[in-house]
Parts: C-alpha cells; sequence; structure tokens
C-alpha cells in the first residue's frame, strides 16, 4: 500500500449554515440559501429563492453510482462532503494526508453584478471556508481564498487579507483586466503574489469578467427530475471534468500568461494547475516553442527571455484520471507533478485512491513517487 498522499483538488460542499451571518449588514438579507424549491427541488439559491442550483453530482463522495443524482438534499449526501470532521475521516480512509479546498456552490458568486456585493462574497467566503478548514484540521485543510476579481485594487486587498489570515493560495479563474489575456495593468496583481508568497491555483478559467447575473441549472418541475446521470448537470459535470483532463479550458489562459511576459517580469510568482491532468503538457510545450521560433518577430510586444517551453517546466500541474502523463513525467518534470483526487465530485475514486495509485506508478521509483505524492505539493503550498 502506498503512503499518505497529498490532495491537491478536493471541494468543500458548503453546509446549510455555511454563509449564516458571514455578509456585512448592508448584504445580510443578500445572503445565499440552501432551500427547497416548490417546483426546481433542492439547491443553492443566489437570486432570493427564484432559482436553485442542485449540488447533487459535485457533491458525491464514495455514493453508489447506480444512486448519484443531482437535485439532492443534505440528508441524501455524504456528511464528509460538508461536514469538516467528517471530511478528515474521509481523508484518513482514502490515504490523503493533506488536502487543497476549492469551492462547489460559490464559484457563481463571479456573476453577481453588483462590485460591492462581490467584494462581500469573497470576504464572507474565504472567512467561511477558513473556519471550516480550522474545524476539521488547519495542519491537513488548505481552503484556496476566492478574490473580488472584477476590479484590481479589492482583488489585492483581499489577497493580502487572506494571507495574513492564513491563506496558502488564491484561486485564479479571470484577469483582473477582464480581457482575454493579462495585460501590465494586471501586474500589482501578480507582484502582490510574489510578495505574500501565496500560490497561484488556476481551477477552471473563465477569462474576462462576467457582469450578467448567472444563469443556473434547474427544473422545471419535480415530476421533470431524471434517474442517475441522466439527471439534468449530470453529464455536464463529466464534461467539464473530462475537457480540464485534456486541457482544455487550460490552454488559452497558460499561452496567455507566457506571451504576455508575466512569467518574466514576475519570476518568483508561484502557479499550479489543478485538475487539468498532464499529459498534454509535453506536446503542447513543443507547439508554443514551434509557433515562437517560427513567428516571434511579428509581435511587437517585448520578446520572451525564454523558450515558452521553460516557462511550462517552471509551472506545476495535477493528475488525476491518466497514465500516460505518469508514463512521460520526464517531459512534463517530475518535481513540477502534483495529484488530486477531485473529492467529492462525481469521477472521483474514493475510498480506492491509494488502489488507483498502486496500478498507475507501477514501475515508477519510489522517490519519485513521493515528490508526485507529497513532497512537491507540500513544499510549493508550505504545508510541510
Amino acid at each position: 500500500m502506498l503512503p499518505k498522499y497529498f490532495d491537491t483538488d478536493q471541494h468543500l460542499t458548503e453546509p446549510p449554515d455555511f454563509w449564516t451571518g458571514r455578509f456585512s449588514k448592508k448584504f445580510a438579507e443578500r445572503e445565499p440559501k440552501f432551500m427547497h424549491h416548490h417546483s426546481q427541488g433542492p439547491g443553492w439559491s443566489w437570486d432570493g429563492g427564484n432559482s436553485v442550483r442542485p449540488m447533487g453530482v459535485v457533491s458525491v463522495g464514495g455514493e453508489d453510482p447506480r444512486k448519484i443524482g443531482n437535485f439532492k438534499s443534505f440528508e441524501e449526501i455524504d456528511p464528509g462532503c460538508y461536514d469538516p470532521k467528517k471530511r478528515v475521516e474521509v481523508m484518513d480512509i482514502d490515504g490523503a494526508g493533506a488536502a487543497l479546498l476549492f469551492t462547489n456552490a460559490s464559484i457563481f458568486f463571479h456573476s453577481v453584478p453588483d462590485d460591492e456585493f462581490y467584494k462581500d462574497c469573497a470576504r464572507a467566503y474565504n472567512d467561511a471556508a477558513f473556519d471550516w478548514a480550522a474545524a476539521g484540521d488547519a495542519k491537513r485543510l488548505f481552503p484556496g481564498a476566492m478574490l473580488p476579481m472584477n476590479n484590481l485594487e479589492p482583488a489585492m486587498e483581499e489577497m493580502r487579507r487572506a494571507a495574513k489570515k492564513g491563506f496558502k493560495h488564491f484561486i485564479s479563474n479571470r484577469w483582473p483586466s477582464g480581457g482575454p489575456m493579462p495585460i501590465e495593468a494586471d501586474d500589482p496583481l501578480w507582484a502582490t503574489a510574489e510578495e505574500t508568497g501565496m500560490v497561484m491555483s488556476v481551477h477552471g478559467f473563465g477569462g474576462g469578467r462576467i457582469r450578467a447575473q448567472a444563469k443556473f441549472p434547474t427544473a422545471t418541475s419535480p415530476q421533470a427530475k431524471l434517474k442517475g446521470t441522466a439527471q439534468f448537470g449530470a453529464q455536464s459535470q463529466e464534461l467539464t471534468a473530462a475537457l480540464r483532463g485534456a486541457g482544455l479550458g487550460s490552454t488559452q489562459p497558460l499561452a496567455a500568461f507566457i506571451f504576455s511576459g508575466v512569467m518574466d517580469r514576475f519570476p518568483k510568482l508561484k502557479v499550479a494547475l489543478i485538475e487539468t491532468s498532464i499529459g498534454w503538457l509535453p506536446y503542447f510545450a513543443e507547439q508554443m516553442d514551434a509557433l515562437w521560433l517560427q513567428q516571434r518577430w511579428l509581435d511587437p510586444s517585448p520578446k520572451l527571455k525564454q523558450l515558452p517551453s521553460e516557462y511550462i517546466r517552471s509551472i506545476y500541474a495535477s493528475f488525476d484520471r491518466e497514465w500516460l502523463g505518469v508514463k512521460y513525467r520526464e517531459h512534463v518534470g517530475v518535481d513540477n507533478v502534483l495529484f488530486g483526487t477531485d473529492y467529492p465530485h462525481i469521477g472521483n475514486f474514493y475510498p480506492h485512491s491509494r488502489f488507483f495509485l498502486e496500478l498507475v506508478m507501477q514501475g515508477v521509483a519510489p522517490e519519485e513517487q513521493e515528490k508526485m505524492l507529497w513532497s512537491n505539493a507540500a513544499a510549493l503550498y508550505d504545508a510541510n
């Protein structure tokens, strides 16, 4: 049996009281609530009860695949999804010595149109997530800070506050300037990341700013619910995971980050691609080099100091459901490989993650296993 591993991709299913009392007085009435909608079923509501977002397929845990469904209440899901002490028990069963935590339902507040409320959402989430992790085990659970990324100054302010609070990393999912590429106007944010030492965990990327209210998946009536993974939303969650596993959604921001010169200007910036898999990286690096060598004179912007592949080899990336990435690990960089389970999302291997790792690590030297499964992440996230 393999020793413990560092799980760089777990998700926090926000419990029913997660937001209670977290918002400022001005926005207390807009606090999101978990409710049983009269026609749409159970889920989180961010719009005062007009619609709900179901949580079932992202709160699966070790549930029997034949029973997985989207519209579920807290009484129907594994407590390991939302109870911090139970989460630690789950980790002990599955072999995870430590874990990074990413949000489930709260990702949708990035779509609220009110900048002031957006800022309050980020602060409320970070305080709640930090307390949730502390209630489990602060030495093993490391939540990622959410930043109000529609504007530069609030994002920097919240990053500094989160770092002072004890966060090890922040979740990056768009550029503060709101365009398709980072621009030099965004540089103060990367400077703040270097200053605080926080890791930029890229987990899902939305590109530019989104100003419209989020459109949540709903069912028109209780009778519209379907069984199993045919239920609305289950297939899209699996599709999302598959696309991330193929690197799709990561290639554009990664190329933008490199070609815009950010990594030249901020060489101490720590970047990790989470839930992206790694098998695509060697080919991507090869194509980036070819593009740059053949066409670099066409771009009037400052030239790169290194080949694109050199920057890629300084970035960390995690694998979950793949074998080829591990096979070609030397082309990715053994010192840059991480592992994540995606617990409790649909498709995670709990409680058999170590069995999966036994299979995928066949033929890998023990010292390389130790790096990819523990010490790379522990050093990066300062969690030894």
